[in-house]
């Protein structure tokens, strides 16, 4: 006697034991039990669902003896012959052998007639998406109108190939992929019934490579029972089919959260030999990455119902080592690899550059914290305390600045005559106020610390702005024009904009009593009696900031480069 194989043996023979298709058969079951039973169905959603099994359902349910019925009896002659597939009524059609439009001629004549011994002739085709547009059209008239005997059951899994001229004259039903819990439930009735010995995570094993699909799923279970003799479990499901354990994928991810490269990499080149194709370990990842960040922001058992129950507590136990932005930065760079792997012929070299990229993540500072700490150290260089370090290690000399006092103006202007004596306040009450340059006797100092007034200004107005000018230096400063000189030149494009000018000038008004023009200019380096660090303590100072978290995450995420900059300028003249 030849073998029935587990998808046939064991197919569904009531809309109750159909898997994972509730919302359909409610429907139809509700349908039938009203009398509002349509003509035309079209059944469409991924291989091995049960679109077919619907199908014959829905005709058994039509055609039973006892009918029509939601429950049919499985015992009428009508319902045993379309159980065994050889009832007369009942016209199932491969549509990949049955594209022309001969084919659909013919079946449109057959169905004017009656019924045999059945109370409807139903028609199913299968894969119907195969059918030709000349076909689709022959079909179009009896579809809409059919005798009131006939029934049509449209299968498809790319329903988009369908014309929308057949899609409009049928009921459209989408059938989902399984989830992995019911996939397992099913899995195990299967077992008991075929007395074989299985365990969770064997069973949890080939629901997941089945994707959704329970053909796929009881096919590889006969698999793995022809190698086994009987037993599945995780060990001979993995021999099986050539699997990949899920212990290693979770020890390539601790290795990850614990930021053990060369872990990382060993294990991936321990699943490298056993044959793991390094793009289902990329996609594997990154699922296990999603839910490690479900598990961080929720408890609740139902955002994570795909994983088996040994999975879930393995996922919450790693996920309380990271935070939630270390976790989702982890997903978004595995996401770019995975992109890349799809357009490069090396697959194993960019996975295991990504592992190390991984798991040489430093922890990722909040952006409210990061935020704080910028800040902080804007203010020590614009004037804290000499004493306090600043992330890189370097020490701030600049002193506080003055009480407000009247400004001195260039030596220039003193030679021409003109001099101001007092700052006129024309500061408004409802703009707040600001820091005014002090007067010092020595004119080149006076000039220093009214740009690091002004400067100081700018960083609370326009961060942006500020970051420009602090690459720039003072070049004069006359009653009419504030002279800016910038050395780069996407900071002298930036700041020559008429927008950001406007912002200047109304800064500069504020800041030293009077209407100011500014002008930037682009400028060379900076001349030799400006006194800057040495080319040793500047690539100290990089190698400082360098070896900063903070810098670090923020290259990271922004990218660029650590530039030092000079903490003197050149004085006018």
């Amino acid at each position: 006697m030849s073998y029935l194989v587990l998808a046939r043996k064991w197919r569904p023979q009531t809309f109750d034991e159909v898997v994972g298709q509730e919302h359909v058969t409610r429907t139809l079951r509700n349908a039938i039990s009203s009398g509002r039973v349509a003509h035309a169905f079209l059944f469409t959603g991924p291989r091995g669902v049960g679109k077919t099994t619907t199908a014959r359902l829905l005709a058994k349910a039509l055609n039973c003896e006892h009918g029509p019925t939601p429950d049919p009896c499985n015992t009428c002659s009508n319902c045993t012959e379309i159980t065994a597939g050889n009832a007369i009524d009942v016209l199932e059609i491969d549509g990949a052998s049955h594209t022309g439009v001969d084919h659909i001629r013919d079946l449109t004549e057959g169905v004017q007639y009656r019924p045999a011994k059945s109370r409807f002739r139903v028609v199913i085709i299968d894969e119907v998406h195969m059918l030709s547009n000349a076909a689709f059209n022959a079909l179009l008239k009896t579809l809409e109108e059919p005798p009131l005997h006939v029934k049509f059951i449209f299968a498809t899994t790319e329903v988009h190939k369908i014309l929308q001229t057949i899609l409009s004259r049928c009921q459209r039903y989408d059938f989902k992929r399984i989830p992995l819990r019911e996939l397992i439930q099913r899995l195990r009735l299967l077992a008991e019934r075929e007395g074989l010995t299985v365990d969770e995570a064997g069973l949890a094993l080939i629901a997941r490579e089945a994707d959704g699909s329970l053909r796929d799923a009881e096919s590889l279970i006969d698999q793995v029972v022809a190698w086994s003799g009987g037993t599945v479990n995780e060990q001979t499901v993995r021999e099986a089919l050539g699997v990949a354990d899920r212990q290693a994928l979770f020890r390539v991810a601790e290795a990850v959260l614990a930021r053990d490269p060369a872990q990382a990499l060993r294990l991936a080149a321990e699943l490298s030999q056993y044959g793991y194709d390094p793009r289902r370990l990329c996609r594997d990842l990154l699922e296990h990455f999603r839910h490690l960040v479900i598990a961080n922001i929720s408890e609740d058992p139902v955002l994570l119902a795909e994983l088996p129950d040994h999975e879930v507590v393995a996922v919450r136990q790693q996920t309380a080592t990271r935070s939630l932005e270390d976790l989702q930065r982890l997903f978004s760079l595995m996401l770019r690899a995975e992109e890349e792997i799809g357009k490069t012929a090396y697959t194993q070299l960019v996975i295991d550059m990504t592992l190390v990229k991984l798991a040489s993540q430093p922890a990722v500072v909040p952006l409210d914290e990061a935020l704080a700490q910028l800040e902080a150290l804007s203010r020590k260089l614009l004037g804290g305390n000499s004493q306090e370090p600043s992330p890189t290690g370097t020490r701030v000399t600049q002193a506080k600045p003055a009480a407000p006092q009247p400004i001195s103006l260039t030596r220039k202007e003193e030679a021409s005559g003109s001099r101001l004596t007092t700052v006129p306040p024309v500061v408004q009450e409802a703009t707040p106020a600001l820091r005014r340059p002090p007067a010092l006797s020595d004119p080149d100092a006076d000039q220093h610390s009214a740009w690091e007034g002004f400067l100081e200004a700018v960083q609370k107005e326009k961060i942006s702005l500020f970051f420009a000018l602090r690459t720039g230096q003072l070049l004069d400063l006359t009653p009419t024009t504030l002279q800016i000189t910038v050395d780069k030149d996407p900071y002298v494009k930036d700041l020559t904009r008429k927008e950001s000018r406007t912002i200047l000038e109304d800064i500069a008004r504020r800041f030293f009593g009077r209407e100011l023009t500014v002008e930037v200019t682009k400028g060379g380096a900076l001349s030799s009696s400006v006194s800057s660090p040495t080319p040793t303590a500047a690539q100290s100072q990089e190698r400082q900031a360098e070896g900063d978290p903070l810098v670090k995450t923020v290259l990271d995420v922004l990218g660029g480069e650590v530039q030092t900059t000079p903490r003197s300028y050149r004085s006018p003249g």
